[in-house]
């Protein structure tokens, strides 16, 4: 009978902090929470701090402690801990540890090169190569980042926070302005993939972030959606580092 494993992985962006719980390979349960919402997260990890667990954050040194307070037996995911993927980034210290995540997820996942979009704060274009090697990618600013330069860096522009579409000819600013940066990102992921497909024929495509579900990038493309990438591959780098720390006693 296969031994019951409980994990609890956290995701500590910028903007939320994303907590998966796992039994054994398959996600139970999943709650985001705000900045504004840490209270709660508390209480939320201290139900589970007898699990198994990781921790992955982009926040400061001071919050990731805080974290990592409140789940004793969790482990911090950085670039030092030995994980299931080739790494060929040349500066392995600074790889966000979110799209680390995510390529170790879709290297066990994809039987062929894979490209993975993560939109969020930032929009991130990460190269996998089959098999299990990551190349490195790209990184342009999210919606968020896009409307808040527009405004701080003009006199008049104002500082739009919806998500709203809007039509392609914009007719008044604002409309104007949700094209820019809507319609902009749509086919510049767009352009993306079809530069990946015309380089490397047999792709697959992964698409994951907060504000992915925004975007329709159409069926022709073969497009797999998993908001809970990032959740998963943590999940996987957890599970190999108990195996390596395992067979090593």
């Amino acid at each position: 009978m296969e031994q019951e494993i409980k994990s609890v992985v956290v995701d500590a962006g910028n903007t939320r902090i994303k907590v998966g719980l796992f039994q054994n390979n398959d996600l139970q349960e999943v709650h985001a929470f705000s900045n504004n919402e840490l209270d709660k997260l508390k209480s939320y990890l201290l139900k589970h701090k007898n699990y198994l667990g990781i921790i992955s954050s982009v926040r400061s040194d001071k919050n990731t402690k805080w974290i990592k307070g409140l789940l004793p037996n969790a482990i911090l995911f950085n670039h030092q801990l030995d994980v299931p993927l080739v790494n060929h980034y040349e500066s392995p210290q600074t790889l966000g540890v979110d799209r680390l995540a995510n390529a170790i997820a879709v290297a066990n996942i994809s039987d062929k090169n894979a490209l993975i979009i993560d939109v969020g704060t930032c929009i991130k274009y990460d190269f996998v190569r089959y098999p299990k090697m990551y190349e490195g990618g790209s990184i342009s600013p999210g919606i968020e980042l896009r409307y808040k330069a527009m405004h701080e860096f003009t006199g008049k522009l104002p500082l739009i926070e919806d998500r709203i579409q809007g039509p392609f000819i914009g007719k008044n600013t604002l409309d104007a302005m949700r094209s820019g940066v809507m319609n902009g990102m749509h086919l510049e992921m767009v352009g993306f993939i079809e530069e990946y497909r015309r380089l490397y024929p047999e792709l697959t495509i992964f698409l994951t972030g907060g504000d992915s579900q925004h975007f329709e990038l159409g069926n022709k493309y073969g497009i797999f959606a998993d908001e809970n990438l990032t959740l998963k591959g943590l999940l996987i780098a957890l599970l190999h580092a108990q195996t390596t720390f395992s067979s090593s006693i």
